[in-house]
């Protein structure tokens, strides 16, 4: 009985485990430090930001840890400017450099100049895996006051430059309904997606990314024109290639 019940053991370890090896080489990380971004500019302020999010694990999605701090400034009225360093954690090697991103924000108009707040993003990333390749990030940025509500969503396509591991075309969106309660603390809903996978532009819903969930924001003002902003929301996946649950963070020293 003892040697039956290894060779069920050896027979079943041959015929699950190139399954549960395509399963791991199928599984694809998010990242779980992805923030919101903005059409609104204030031209001289500078900017550190400081990013963080961690993803649970699952069937087909990696347990995720990222980082990232980045410095930027308003050029102008209607342009700014942020050099962000990322970071991933990477199992047992720990953490280390994931790739660098030059992110510019264009806005369009003054604000409320028009009944939505239009602006454009766009992200250029050379990440350090020389099989992924850089790619761009571009698409329209909207806002919209009601009264004590601000709402946001953001349409992003993204393009790989001959990568080896990403779709050539990616389209994600960023959304956000928040309520004005008072500046230190507001709080609303934000929801984040990728309508691909990891390697098609456009997959049936099962397969594709999206997490929601609610998010608590908050503006200090200091002396001398000096400021902290942070927003931290807690997100749980809607569908089998989302994280079951993620917490982002993102803190910002304004001066």
């Amino acid at each position: 009985m003892r040697y039956r019940s290894r060779g069920r053991a050896l027979f079943t370890s041959l015929l699950l485990g190139p399954a549960l090896a395509l399963r791991c080489q199928t599984a694809w990380t998010i990242d779980s430090s992805e923030y919101l971004f903005l059409p609104t500019v204030t031209q001289g302020e500078r900017e550190i930001d400081w990013h963080f999010g961690v993803g649970s694990s699952g069937a087909t999605t990696r347990q995720a840890a990222d980082a990232g701090i980045g410095i930027g400034v308003g050029v102008t009225a209607h342009w700014y400017t942020e050099l962000d360093l990322q970071y991933r954690q990477r199992g047992p090697s720990g953490t280390a450099l994931d790739a660098v991103e030059w992110e510019n924000i264009l806005q369009l108009a003054e604000p409320n100049q028009w009944p939505i707040d239009v602006g454009v993003v766009c992200a250029i990333e050379r990440p350090q895996d020389v099989n992924e390749r850089p790619s761009i990030r571009i698409g329209p940025l909207l806002q919209k006051e009601f009264g004590k509500y601000q709402a946001n969503i953001n349409l992003l396509f993204g393009r790989h430059f001959r990568s080896a591991l990403f779709p050539a075309t990616e389209i994600k969106y960023q959304s956000q309904i928040k309520y004005r309660y008072s500046e230190p603390f507001e709080f609303g809903l934000q929801a984040f997606g990728t309508t691909g996978s990891r390697r098609q532009t456009w997959n049936e819903l099962s397969g594709q990314e999206h997490r929601i969930g609610p998010v608590a924001l908050g503006h200090f003002s200091l002396r001398h024109d000096r400021s902290i902003s942070y927003n931290a929301a807690f997100l749980v996946g809607a569908t089998a290639h989302s994280p079951d649950r993620s917490v982002r963070l993102q803190v910002e020293y304004e001066f």
